[in-house]
C-alpha cells in the first residue's frame, strides 16, 4: 500500500509523513518545488501541483490512500476537486481531508469552500473521512514577532477555542490512512479544553517565560488595516467572521474524537508551546 501525502513540506503534511512513517507505511510526498528536507523513509517524492490537473496522474498512480490538504485560499474547492478527480481515475481506495469545524450560519468564505468539498467527497465512489479540527495551534507562529514583544493578537472578546495540537491532528489522519476500516465520514478534532483569550495568552507567557498582554482590536478597523497590509480580503472576510462567531461561543465545546481514534487523551496545548511556539518566541 501507497499514501500520498498531498503537501507534504508543510507544518501538517509533514507531521503526517512522519507519522505514517512510524507505523510502517509507504509514503510518496507530494510537492510542488523543492524536495522535502528531514523526511526520511520516504518511499519515493513526486512533483505536482493541485492547480495543474495534467500533473497528477503521475502523482496518484499506484496510490491507494491519499491525504488532503491545501491552502486556505478562495480557489480551495477548485484545487482540491482536482484531487479528488484524479484519485477517482487513478482508482484510490480512500481519502483523508482536512477540513474545518462547522459553524452554523458561517456558509460562505473558507466554511464554505470546506462545506462545498465536504460535499463532493461525499459523492464521489471512494470512501473518505473528513478531519475537523478546531483552531491549530500552529496558527499562533503568524505572531511569533509579536509574542516576543509580549503581545497576543486575538479579537475573539470571552469566547473560547479548543486549540488543537497539531501533532494530534496529523496521528490521527495517519491512523485512518493506514487502517481507514469503517471509516467514520467525520471527525471533531479539539484539544482537551476550551480556552479564552486571556487563558491562552497565561498559558504561552508560561511556556515562554514572559508576560503576554492580549490585544483586541476593532475588528472593523483590524480588517482594514490587513487588506491595506496585503492580505486577500477574501479570505480577511471568513477570519472576521470567523472571530465574530468565536466570540459567540462558536468553538467553544470540547469533542472525544481524538481520544476514540487515538486510544489516548487529546493532548494539551501546553507540550506544543513549550516544544514548537516558546523556542521560535525566544529568538525572534
Amino acid at each position: 500500500m501507497i499514501v500520498l501525502v498531498i503537501g507534504a513540506t508543510g507544518e501538517l503534511g509533514s507531521e503526517v509523513v512522519r507519522a505514517l512513517i512510524r507505523r510502517g507505511v509507504a509514503v510518496r510526498a507530494m510537492t510542488r518545488g523543492a524536495q522535502p528536507v528531514g523526511l526520511e523513509g520516504l518511499e519515493s517524492t513526486v512533483r505536482a501541483d493541485l492547480h495543474d490537473p495534467s500533473t497528477l496522474g503521475a502523482a496518484f498512480a499506484d496510490v491507494q490512500r491519499v491525504f488532503l490538504i491545501s491552502s486556505p485560499t478562495r480557489d480551495q474547492l477548485t484545487v482540491e476537486t482536482n484531487a479528488i478527480v484524479a484519485a477517482e481515475q487513478a482508482g484510490v481506495e480512500h481519502i483523508v481531508k482536512v477540513s474545518n469545524l462547522p459553524i452554523v450560519g458561517l456558509d460562505s468564505g473558507l466554511h464554505g469552500n470546506h462545506r462545498a468539498i465536504e460535499r463532493r467527497l461525499a459523492a464521489s465512489p471512494i470512501t473518505s473521512t473528513v478531519l475537523q479540527p478546531s483552531f491549530f495551534a500552529s496558527v499562533l507562529l503568524r505572531q511569533v514577532a509579536l509574542l516576543a514583544r509580549g503581545r497576543l493578537v486575538l479579537p475573539t472578546g470571552q469566547g473560547r477555542i479548543a486549540w488543537i495540537d497539531p501533532r494530534d491532528i496529523a496521528e490521527v489522519g495517519a491512523a485512518l490512512l493506514a487502517d481507514p476500516a469503517t471509516p467514520p465520514n467525520a471527525l471533531r478534532l479539539t484539544g482537551p479544553e476550551a480556552l479564552t483569550a486571556d487563558d491562552l495568552a497565561r498559558r504561552i507567557g508560561l511556556a515562554a517565560g514572559r508576560t503576554i498582554v492580549v490585544v483586541r482590536p476593532d475588528l472593523a478597523r483590524w480588517r482594514d488595516d490587513l487588506v491595506a497590509g496585503g492580505m486577500d480580503p477574501w479570505l480577511v472576510e471568513s477570519t472576521v467572521h470567523l472571530y465574530e462567531a468565536v466570540a459567540q461561543g462558536a468553538l467553544g465545546d470540547v469533542f472525544p474524537d481524538v481520544e476514540r481514534t487515538l486510544h489516548r487523551p487529546a493532548r494539551p496545548i501546553d507540550g506544543w508551546l513549550r516544544d514548537v511556539l516558546a523556542p521560535r518566541v525566544a529568538s525572534g
